[in-house]
């Protein structure tokens, strides 16, 4: 019974070792690259998860790393295309203002 005294301590302290200063430093980082996929900041957050999966194929966290790591790339590529969007709209716009722009000199022209 003494034991299982001296044993609960050490049970307890366990899950804070997982994420405190004694974590695997594959662990850390993981939470790394979580970290900067919750700030935003997906560039970063995809190379991190790359990093992880290099170093760190087998472990049991590689799977989730390589699901985190396809989400924050398809942010990455979906934010790249609508800003190719948005340059080609305004693209567009300027040339339906030129068209309409030459419609109205037409017009102009026929009335005379």
């Amino acid at each position: 019974m003494r034991r299982a005294w001296l044993v609960l301590p050490l049970l307890l302290a366990l899950p804070a070792c997982a994420s405190g200063p004694f974590a695997r430093p594959s662990a850390m980082m993981l939470a790394k690259a979580d970290r900067l996929a919750e700030q935003g900041n997906y560039e970063a957050a995809v190379a991190a998860y790359d990093k992880f999966l290099a170093a760190h194929a087998g472990d049991s966290a590689a799977g989730r790393a390589r699901m985190s790591r396809e989400t924050a790339a398809a942010v990455v590529s979906t934010r790249a295309e609508i800003a190719r969007l948005r340059q080609e709209l305004a693209r567009v716009r300027e040339d339906l203002e030129r068209l309409k722009e030459i419609d109205l000199r037409l017009e102009k022209r026929n009335t005379k």
